[in-house]
């Protein structure tokens, strides 16, 4: 039985794929065959087609630099408002489009649920799908320079996101404490979920007697776009304050550096160079007297000559030495331990190249 139902799977796996790539290569087609034509001001005078023309249909219907064009249709609606139709949606120097924009322009009266066009990042399912959103601020995806838009009208004593929200019920009069919480009936989801255009309305939700409907507050389009904007500026000021607080800190590690530097010059020098300060000394020589220079608290215990009479134990030793000193691993370390590690990693590397 296991065996079976898995060689379904498999077999509706590779149908299902096989299917997604011949559609995609037929649009492409079609997509190719278009594209091979100048467009002309006819072509865009059918709302259909305009989304398929992108930015030309735009130029065509002499939309403003400062506008988008929006493509609609009302599923559900009478018979003048189910056919495709297009209006110009001004964005108010705002970066992107919310659903709260579109919404507050959408030429028809009521109350609508909307599904936007969204194209896909494969090209699969024909390059595009349609998606909704959460919240009146989220961004509405953007399709060849334009929106598209399925809106499905809702009852009228429905108000936007009431259909998805448990309604508390009042308490009888009467009768002490509440009665249990009542929620929405939902109708059964249609049988092709991308397309809302089957369902059947007289199944929509409606409140218990008693109940009132939440009143949605009006969308107030320039108070969203100046929110925006604040949010934006508020976040843009904040990063550039981390990035020059950043920048003083460097340059504050920088100074005490070289102010380090020049203050422990004497001692590292005496200990790595040969009297004359020519060369180095040789790496025995560092390596048994390398504790009387490191940082404190450092853990490098003290070696003596006798353990460094073997060239093996020299090499060793050496290695453990450009572990613990090596840059990478103080850079947040206070700036003395960093001078410190950088000289004596310096200095061991460039004696251990003679010793080789």
């Amino acid at each position: 039985v296991y065996i079976s139902a898995f060689g379904a799977m498999s077999m509706f796996a590779a149908s299902l794929g096989t299917l997604k790539k011949r559609t995609t290569q037929l649009l492409d087609g079609l997509d190719k065959s278009k594209d091979q034509r100048p467009v002309e001001a006819e072509d865009v005078g059918s709302a259909a087609d305009i989304l398929s023309f992108g930015s030309q249909a735009s130029e065509a219907l002499g939309c403003p630099e400062d506008c988008v064009l929006v493509q609609y249709e009302v599923q559900n609606g009478d018979d003048g408002e189910r056919d495709l139709s297009v209006f110009i949606l001004p964005l108010g120097g705002a970066m992107s489009i919310t659903l709260a924009m579109v919404r507050a322009n959408f030429p028809p009266q009521g109350n609508f649920h909307f599904r936007f066009k969204a194209p896909t990042s494969d090209g699969s399912f024909g390059g595009w799908v349609w998606v909704d959103l959460a919240s009146e601020n989220d961004f509405v995806p953007v399709f060849n320079g334009g929106v598209g838009v399925k809106a499905l009208r809702l009852p009228e004593e429905l108000e936007a996101g009431a259909a998805s929200s448990p309604v508390q019920a009042r308490p009888a009069p009467g009768h002490h404490g509440y009665h249990k919480a009542a929620t929405c009936p939902t109708p059964g989801p249609p049988g092709d979920l991308m397309e809302l255009g089957s369902l059947d309305m007289q199944g929509a939700p409606s409140f218990a007697p008693g109940v009132e409907a939440p009143k949605a507050a009006p969308l107030d389009r320039a108070k969203l776009v100046a929110e925006r904007e604040a949010r934006m500026k508020r976040e843009y000021d904040e990063k550039m304050a981390r990035h020059e607080e950043q920048k003083r800190k460097d340059e504050q590690g920088k100074k005490e550096k070289v102010e380090l530097n020049e203050k422990l010059s004497k001692q590292l020098n005496d200990w790595a160079r040969t009297p004359d300060g020519q060369t180095f000394k040789e790496i025995r020589a560092l390596l048994g007297s390398m504790h009387t220079v490191i940082w404190a608290d450092s853990g490098w215990a003290p070696v003596s000559l006798a353990d460094l009479v073997a060239d093996s134990n020299v090499k060793k030793c050496y290695r453990k030495a450009i572990l613990m000193c090596h840059p990478d691993r103080h850079q947040a370390a206070p700036s003395e331990q960093q001078v410190r590690a950088d000289r004596i990693f310096n200095a061991l590397n460039e004696s251990f190249k003679n010793f080789k």
